[in-house]
């Protein structure tokens, strides 16, 4: 073969015009479908399968371009056409005008894509079909990490805990600085080898506060270094020495410093907000500090050390409004999840620590988020709750309203247990690019994804975040239930088995898949077991919805009788995972029942779309 006259019968045939050609306009299709795709929320394997037809089309397209011609008299073959017609073709020429409307399109779309970032940030994809990789990164972001107690006395561990989230909200009341980490996501890197960047990276974060503390007789000592994580640079360190009686003196003098090496602005207001003492009572402080440091541990042992510690707190300042709402969360979570005191006394008391915060400072959005939660998941009502989300709809993106607390509030899980799963997943997208560190909330997105018939996505999902999150006890326990959804039993034992061996803590939903399983492997015994102890947990009138995990187990294995005998049980006491009655997965095949529809009338719950 003449390689020469190879190649120039290529050049004749247009065979490289056309796959230039064919090249820039795949480009420009698989662009414009990165684009096009999320907004109709497509599903992830459409652009999967574009990419792949792209590139098959690809031999295909140089095969037709050897073989045909494109003439004014419509498309033939090569050989058929006159060798000295081929000056005449309409193939060179209109290939031409492709490539050049193509390139035209390119240098339109590389420019788009060039301004469309908003400076200092960089912002992934918020949409219903992939992972968020990316996260905010704001230049006056910051970590401020746990303090390090180097005076080696263990009792100084809770002053330690209380100093770092002092810290933390403080800086988080400056309305000029970016993204501020919440404590309950920073805690986790107490005693950490990592390094500045690596946590910033993990962090989506720009800046880190590393700091020290050591305790001298009745003074303390702190070292601060502000470093820059984007270059692993020092921009500022200081050493600080007080009186330890000047706690709040020494958070202020913190955050203030933070903000002005980050050249944030602190208005007035602001500024009398970081230097307010939440109690002139340093025993009830100190008080307080050991409840949040159990607090933090996030078990119901620990739960009962902390709540006689706000106690005292309280009773030693009656004004100290973060006592108030410490034990406020503590005693609205333990309603919600644990199964060992009823939910009227958990939600009542409750609410009137959260109505008794509201006094002292009605302006505490925490607080208020906190209360049409209670309104939501203990009250059912709905009409409240709805006009509250409406009020919030378009609130910004803020320190206070996305700091991880246990509960996905009315902004997630009201959405989603009302039908309304894209909006909910537009704002839990929201919380992953502000805090990607928080493992339940990737389960709750696998949660809607499933709602939305992803089946794929929401594995897919799982199994990418199982190994960062296996010592998680919410990720573990919401996930469990998710994988017994997507019918993974095996993936959902593992959970279940995680949970059973690292958490003493045995709520309602843990019993209620021991049930199950051991159902489903023929030990019949063991199942009964599990659901006497369920049983037992509703005679004493237990939280944790013992009642409607029952009800589950029933429906699980078509005893539908037994279902519904539950499920009116559950409603009589009105308990929190009935919320779940519209969305529940498991309660699908029962939807048309007449019994069911009575339910859901009298729950509450809007129209059905």
């Amino acid at each position: 073969m003449n390689l020469k006259r190879y190649i120039a019968e290529l050049r004749r045939r247009n065979v490289f015009k056309a796959g230039i050609a064919y090249l820039i306009v795949a480009w420009v299709i698989a662009e414009v479908a990165s684009v096009v795709f999320p907004t109709f929320n497509a599903p992830a394997y459409f652009m999967k399968a574009l990419l792949i037809i792209l590139f098959i089309g690809f031999p295909i397209n140089l095969v037709f371009s050897w073989i045909y011609d494109i003439t004014r008299e419509g498309i033939k073959k090569t050989e058929d056409i006159d060798q000295e017609a081929q000056k005449s073709k309409l193939t060179g020429n209109r290939l031409n005008k492709v490539i050049i409307v193509s390139l035209s399109v390119v240098v339109v779309l590389l420019l788009y894509n060039q301004f469309r970032k908003t400076p200092g940030k960089q912002e992934g994809k918020v949409n219903s079909n992939v992972i968020v990789e990316t996260v905010i990164e704001d230049e006056k972001s910051i970590a401020v990490l746990p303090f390090v107690n180097r005076s080696n006395d263990p009792d100084l561990e809770p002053f330690c805990d209380a100093m770092t989230g002092a810290v933390i909200s403080r800086l988080s009341k400056i309305s000029s600085l970016g993204k501020i980490i919440p404590h309950t996501s920073v805690l986790k890197y107490k005693g950490t080898d990592k390094s500045a960047p690596e946590i910033a990276n993990e962090l989506g974060v720009t800046h880190i506060l590393d700091c020290s503390f050591q305790k001298q007789g009745d003074t303390i000592k702190i070292d601060l270094s502000l470093i820059d994580a984007t270059t692993d640079d020092n921009i500022w360190s200081e050493e600080y020495l007080n009186v330890l009686k000047d706690k709040f003196q020494i958070q202020a003098f913190v955050a203030e410093k933070v903000a002005e090496k980050l050249d944030a602005q602190i208005t007035e207001t602001e500024e009398k907000s970081i230097r307010k003492v939440p109690t002139n009572n340093e025993e009830a402080y100190n008080s307080f500090l050991l409840a949040e440091f159990q607090k933090n541990k996030s078990n119901e042992r620990a739960f009962e050390i902390a709540i006689p510690l706000y106690e005292k707190a309280i009773a030693l300042d009656s004004l100290f409004i973060e006592a108030y709402i410490g034990l406020g969360e503590i005693w609205f979570t333990r309603g919600c999840v644990w199964g060992t005191i009823s939910e009227k006394e958990a939600w009542g008391s409750a609410k009137t620590l959260f109505q008794k915060a509201l006094e002292i400072d009605s302006t505490n959005s925490h607080v208020v988020d906190m209360m049409y939660d209670g309104y939501f998941y203990f009250e059912w009502d709905f009409d409240k709750v709805e006009k509250y989300y409406q009020s919030i709809l378009h609130g910004p993106v803020t320190n206070t309203r996305f700091a991880f607390d246990y509960w996905a509030s009315v902004d997630l899980d009201y959405l989603e247990k009302t039908g309304r799963y894209n909006e909910a997943l537009e704002n839990i997208n929201k919380r992953i690019l502000f805090d990607p560190t928080v493992g339940v909330n990737y389960s709750f997105k696998a949660g809607l994804l499933l709602l939305l018939g992803k089946i794929d996505e929401a594995i897919d999902l799982l199994e990418k975040y199982d190994p960062l999150y296996n010592n998680d006890f919410w990720y573990l326990r919401e996930t469990a239930k998710h994988y017994f959804n997507l019918e993974e039993y095996e993936k959902s034992r593992n959970h279940l088995n995680l949970l059973m061996k690292n958490f003493e803590d045995r709520p309602p939903i843990l019993l209620w898949l021991n049930a199950v399983y051991h159902q489903m492997d023929g030990d019949s015994r063991e199942a009964e077991r599990y659901l006497e102890k369920l049983n037992d947990r509703y005679q004493i009138h237990a939280s944790g919805s013992p009642a409607w995990f029952l009800a589950l187990y029933y429906c699980t294995f078509e005893d539908y009788e037994n279902a519904f005998n539950w499920l009116l049980k559950s409603y009589d006491r009105r308990e929190v995972e009935m919320t779940w009655f519209r969305e529940e997965p498991i309660l699908i095949p029962v939807r048309d029942d007449p019994r069911y529809k009575d339910l859901y009338r009298k729950i509450g719950f809007p129209e059905r779309s």
